[in-house]
């Protein structure tokens, strides 16, 4: 499946949280934002080659890129001051230039590395956990740590201290459901999916 499809079902489990919890407009945009972010996220693991075991095109994933520093950029912005400010600003921006310019697999280490360092800056846990999801994305092949279960896991950690940090409701189940739909979507049960996700890598190789 592409990365817009799976950006779309992402927005839509979202969407569907904040309809379900009756959140006012800017939430449920927010929500679904969130939602659309999470779903692209398992697909972060490519090695940057070109196979056809590689579902997310260029594009998207820049796109990707792009929601990340922009998020960077606002995060920043609003809950930085000084020199944290100038520094996550500064990141979002190269992020946005580079993002243009790089290889996906040189993109995701760069990424990685940036949002480690701008965590470790700001002293928050959620960011700093974010580069290390992104940089070990970009270390594993397509469709294994980040589309198994301790990958999940992982990122719902990181959902759950976001989600305490921004205080937006249902944020931690929009951003849950939303990486859930991918690995879905990915998996056998969908008519058409010739490959499934090793769901419990590294324990086993069964695809599901």
């Amino acid at each position: 499946m592409k990365g817009t499809s799976h950006a779309l079902i992402g927005g839509a489990a979202g969407f569907g949280v904040a309809v379900y919890l009756g959140t006012t407009p800017v939430d449920s945009f927010t929500l679904m934002s969130a939602g659309m972010i999470a779903g692209l996220c398992p697909d972060l693991d490519t090695s940057g080659r070109l196979s056809r075991r590689i579902t997310i095109p260029a594009e998207p994933f820049k796109l990707l890129m792009g929601f990340v520093a922009v998020w960077l950029i606002y995060y920043s912005f609003v809950k930085g001051s000084g020199v944290e400010q100038v520094t996550g600003i500064g990141v979002g921006v190269l992020l946005l230039v580079f993002s243009r310019k790089l290889s996906p697999k040189w993109m995701l280490t760069v990424t990685g590395a940036g949002i480690i360092v701008l965590g470790g800056a700001m002293d928050v846990l959620w960011l700093l956990l974010v580069g290390g999801y992104v940089l070990l994305a970009s270390l594993f092949p397509h469709r294994s740590y980040t589309h198994s279960l301790p990958g999940l896991i992982f990122f719902g950690y990181i959902s759950y201290l976001f989600a305490a940090d921004v205080q937006v409701e249902g944020m931690f189940y929009a951003c849950v459901i939303g990486y859930v739909s991918h690995l879905a979507a990915d998996s056998r049960v969908i008519p058409g999916n010739k490959q499934g996700v090793k769901l419990f890598a590294p324990v086993s190789r069964l695809e599901v």
